[in-house]
């Protein structure tokens, strides 16, 4: 990696001295290119070039406008060599505390756009700020996406190379349409978006170029090509599984944890207040467009969907694997977090679940002050039996979660039961400090819930293949290896939405589960068949309440060869 700055001025004379100083602090070159100035900043920038220096100068005899200017000196930069530059604006509105950050981050991260996201500070114009959240919504639904946050700052690193391809093939606005629209075209093109806070000042004294009605003609007319231009793209967009960017060949081998659960917080939190204003029939009425939206766009999740579905096909002729069933199955995904809602908002009781005959309550069978260890899966909807058990019980239930979702999980929680009896733990692994802390709770008679049915990142090691509907799979040895240490009664429980109601299933795994040293890999093994057949079970009979959107069966791995 090879970078330089760029300062695009025009009539900048007060800061542009200070602010190429600044830059030259941090020992990279600087390509000053004079937009057509007036005769002060022409006096300014020949003082300051200096090609043995590292700062080398270009003019163009008229203003041509900001797009046209950095574009020069990104070419006259790769001429030299460089693989990236730092668009440094001439007006001293930036924090340059940040260059280093900045540089540091695209050393990282190479192929993508580095950009400053604006703290701004009271002398902000409001026109400017109204302005450029006008711009936010635009771009957001250019790329349908929030990845990018602001498309303004011209304080960033570009790539050069497909920063020029852009610039040589599409009609890119040169004035002040440019910061926003080679950004949008980038991140079509799948150049990744990295923001960078830094302060922003408008100073007293500041040069602006804005012009009022010809820029924002401009600025008008670029949302207008760029929208147009997302609609041209929106058949592949599709096809590529909702994603901007170069065809790839996007097999399903990711692993579980990696494929990001999508807005999980913010839907979450607006279908909490959907829900409580509107009521479950209202709450999926809105709901239903964001899942269609998800199923046209999510093409791994949907493929996941339909190799599930015919696998279960086989075991008992339904449903079919077609598109219809498939995108049932995400609108049972999506009838859930209802579920969820109404749980932890305490709407549904004890009298919602149908208990299996020759059992009692689950919560009534287990002596209150018995530390149990609950094995649950990502069928159907266990977030009812852990809202009830902490609700109706008085008692703390602790939820082992994945790093990645325990955060947003956490926040949302807290959204809709702000008094829950329920504890989320970051884990990847379970490690020492995990036990530990797990094993005092577990004295103190509170249950411990942990989902048994997926391997962990830093635990794909850590895992026995069984059979699971038809072929092999990975199961993790964690939850075996955690009831070991623990020494509780475990639990392998369900519950699945059957019209208005709710079933639960219930069945003790292991009194106790013992693991010798030499026969350690062989028992996890024995217990993990147990597990997995049980959980056959009852997949195979609600396919459409199995919720693991990913190729399940990928990187098996048979620890009995």
């Amino acid at each position: 990696m090879k970078i330089c700055a760029i300062v695009p001025t025009h009539n900048h004379s007060t800061m542009l001295e200070s602010v190429v100083k600044r830059i030259r602090e941090h020992d990279i070159p600087v390509f000053i290119v004079d937009d057509g100035s007036d005769a002060q900043t022409k006096a300014v920038v020949t003082n300051l070039d200096a090609p043995n220096d590292g700062i080398f100068c270009q003019r163009l005899d008229e203003n041509a406008g900001k797009g046209v200017a950095v574009m020069t000196g990104m070419a006259s930069a790769a001429r030299h060599g460089f693989t990236h530059a730092f668009q440094i604006d001439a007006d001293g509105q930036h924090d340059l505390d940040r260059i280093s950050d900045m540089i540091e981050i695209a050393t990282k991260s190479p192929a993508a756009l580095i950009t400053g996201l604006p703290v701004y500070d009271d002398s902000i114009p409001t026109g400017r700020k109204i302005g450029r959240w006008i711009t936010h919504l635009w771009v957001w639904i250019e790329t349908l996406s929030f990845q990018i946050r602001d498309s303004m700052c011209g304080f960033r690193v570009y790539p050069i190379d497909p920063s020029l391809d852009v610039w040589r093939r599409h009609g890119i606005g040169h004035r002040m349409d440019f910061d926003t629209e080679i950004m949008v075209r980038l991140f079509w093109q799948g150049v990744p978006v990295i923001h960078v806070p830094t302060k922003v000042t408008y100073p007293i004294d500041n040069t602006s170029n804005f012009r009022m009605w010809r820029d924002n003609a401009l600025i008008s007319w670029m949302h207008t090509r760029l929208v147009c231009g997302m609609l041209a793209r929106l058949p592949r967009y599709i096809a590529q599984g909702g994603r901007f960017g170069p065809s790839k060949d996007r097999t399903n081998n990711n692993h579980w944890s990696e494929i990001d659960e999508r807005g999980i917080y913010w839907g979450m939190r607006f279908l909490g207040q959907v829900y409580r204003f509107g009521g479950r029939k209202v709450c999926l009425a809105a709901m239903s467009p964001i899942i269609t939206y998800f199923f046209l766009t999510g093409r791994t999740a949907r493929a996941a969907s339909r190799d599930f579905l015919e696998r279960v096909a086989k075991h008992n002729h339904q449903p079919s694997p077609t598109w219809r069933n498939s995108f049932v199955h995400f609108m049972r995904f999506g009838e859930s977090a209802l579920d969820k809602i109404a749980a932890w908002c305490g709407e549904m009781k004890l009298d919602d679940l149908d208990l299996p005959d020759d059992a009692d309550s689950l919560f009534s069978y287990i002596p209150r002050d018995q530390a149990v260890i609950l094995f649950v899966s990502h069928f159907g909807n266990i977030e009812l039996v852990r809202a009830i058990a902490s609700r109706d019980r008085n008692f703390r239930v602790n939820v082992l979660l994945h790093q990645k979702n325990a955060a947003r999980f956490g926040r949302v929680l807290q959204q809709f039961a702000p008094e829950s009896q329920v504890d989320l733990i970051e884990v990847s692994d379970i490690g020492p400090d995990t036990a530990i802390l797990l094993r005092e709770k577990a004295e103190r008679g509170e249950w411990i819930v942990i989902a048994a049915d997926r391997v962990a990142i830093g635990a794909r090691d850590k895992s026995v293949s069984v059979p699971f509907i038809g072929e092999n799979a990975s199961f993790p040895q964690g939850p075996f290896i955690l009831a070991h240490l623990l020494q509780c009664p475990v639990y392998m429980v369900a519950a699945w939405r059957e019209g208005r109601r709710f079933n639960i299933s219930w069945e003790k795994l292991s009194e106790r589960i013992d693991l010798p040293r030499n026969d350690r890999t062989a028992k996890i093994t024995e217990h993990a068949k147990t597990y997995a057949t049980w959980l056959e079970k009852l997949v195979v009979q609600h396919p459409l309440q199995w919720f693991n959107f990913y190729d399940f069966w990928a990187n098996k791995k048979d620890n009995n060869e």
